[in-house]
């Protein structure tokens, strides 16, 4: 199993990784062009389900009609797979805090945080489901999911908590700090599947 230090050395040991994520960490800011941000993401997952290679794709050669229904392919699983949970746990950590009259202070934000810490799981699993056939029938197997999230969620706390940790602390720079955080969680998530990640 690659550890997640192995696997960050190699991405940021490639050349010319740097103007890449600038241009897809800027464009991750700008409502409407962070979709093609997306989509840059989403072919670098399929490149690295079909052959492994960790090297970012050149921007030049990307075909932008594509880059944009790609990133709203992106965007469906990321609203519904950390989008609606997030949502869900926000609304059911504020009923519990007004409920107990905020007698259990943080504590109530409990429901919010374990929401925070198995949604990009279940994001993971369900991107890494989509791009098998590239069919949404395949990220909509919930039970399935839930099978591989509760059985190899141990790999994978590391890296969510210090995806999270790092996006809330670079808030000014989150279109930056998701890029990179994206990037790796995708990178780690496909490196603990493959057998040929080169």
């Amino acid at each position: 199993m690659p550890s997640l230090e192995a696997v960050c050395t190699r991405l940021f040991g490639r050349p010319g990784w740097i103007p890449k994520v600038l241009l897809g960490g800027g464009l991750s800011f700008i409502p409407g062009l962070n979709l093609f941000a997306l989509g840059y993401l989403f072919i670098y997952g399929r490149q690295l389900r079909r052959s492994g290679r960790v090297d970012l794709p050149e921007w030049s050669e990307m075909n932008w009609p594509e880059l944009f229904i790609c990133g709203l392919r992106l965007f469906g699983l990321l609203i519904l797979y950390i989008g609606l949970p997030m949502l869900v746990g926000w609304i059911v950590s504020l009923l519990l805090y007004f409920l107990t009259f905020g007698l259990l202070g943080v504590v109530a934000y409990f429901p919010l945080a374990i929401c925070g810490f198995f949604s990009p799981m279940f994001f993971l699993s369900a991107f890494m489901a989509y791009l098998k056939h590239e069919e949404f029938r395949d990220a909509f197997q919930i039970r399935i999911l839930a099978q591989e999230v509760l059985s190899g969620w141990k790999p994978l706390a590391l890296p969510v908590v210090a995806f999270w940790g790092i996006f809330l602390l670079a808030i000014p720079l989150y279109g930056l700090s998701f890029f990179i955080g994206a990037w790796v969680l995708i990178a780690y998530s496909s490196a603990l599947r493959m057998k040929n990640f080169s």
